[in-house]
């Protein structure tokens, strides 16, 4: 027996949890809930909802409240750009822009303080479909 065949076996016995986890978080779908495993413990996230917003035009900006947690003013760039311009965290939370810079899909973290699971998450899109850059798409997934 060569030295080759236990290394083939090794690769393949670590090779395999890795794919079988990489297969279970692809295939969850969009709108299902999902748990995210940290130093603290377990959050477990809800459903995404996705509401529709008249854009306020290219060059204006528009506030958004993101539930109890806070606002984000977002400044449409163009029909596919937007930019975080402001964020106001309410009393009780605290505020992470995580796309800072000019995006298609800004986003933004609310984190109630003393609660880290607590979390309301924010992101944005311009409508690309129909007449572009006349709705911006706001999408919001509470965590607990």
């Amino acid at each position: 027996m060569s030295l080759r065949h236990p290394l083939r076996s090794a690769v393949a016995l670590l090779a395999t949890p890795v794919v079988v986890g990489a297969m279970a978080l692809t295939a969850s779908p969009a709108g299902a809930s999902t748990a995210v495993h940290g130093a603290t413990g377990t959050t477990t996230c809800g459903p995404k909802t996705v509401t529709p917003h008249a854009a306020p035009g290219k060059g204006k900006t528009e506030t958004f409240t993101v539930d109890s947690a806070g606002t984000v003013t977002l400044l449409q760039k163009s029909n596919t750009a937007l930019k975080v311009t402001n964020t106001d965290a309410a009393a009780g939370w605290k505020v992470n822009v995580v796309t800072a810079g000019v995006s298609t899909r800004p986003h933004v973290g609310f984190q109630q303080v003393g609660a880290p699971a607590n979390q309301e998450r924010f992101w944005a899109r311009m409508n690309t479909s129909g007449t572009p850059g006349t709705v911006i798409n706001v999408i919001v997934q509470s965590c607990t």
